[in-house]
């Protein structure tokens, strides 16, 4: 699995402000999905979607506070 790191230079932030900041991106083809993005004022997006179909999301603003801490387990058995 190869990930790529692309920066920009204007997203709004967790906290509100639009900042600058690199967004990570990985991909298997297979279902696994990794979506990280980091903000220069230091709030942090992190999405990951695993082979089952569940999902973890954390969103955390620059002071450490946890907005979103998300674990959906959408798989079917």
């Amino acid at each position: 699995m190869v990930g790529t790191s692309t920066g920009f230079s204007k997203e709004r932030a967790p906290c509100g402000k639009q900042m600058s900041g690199s967004r990570y991106h990985e991909d298997d083809g297979s279902g696994m999905l990794c979506d990280d993005v980091n903000y220069s004022c230091g709030c942090r997006s992190i999405s990951h979607q695993f082979h089952d179909g569940s999902c973890r999301t954390r969103i955390i603003r620059h002071d450490g506070r946890v907005l979103l801490n998300q674990l959906s387990a959408e798989h079917a058995e």
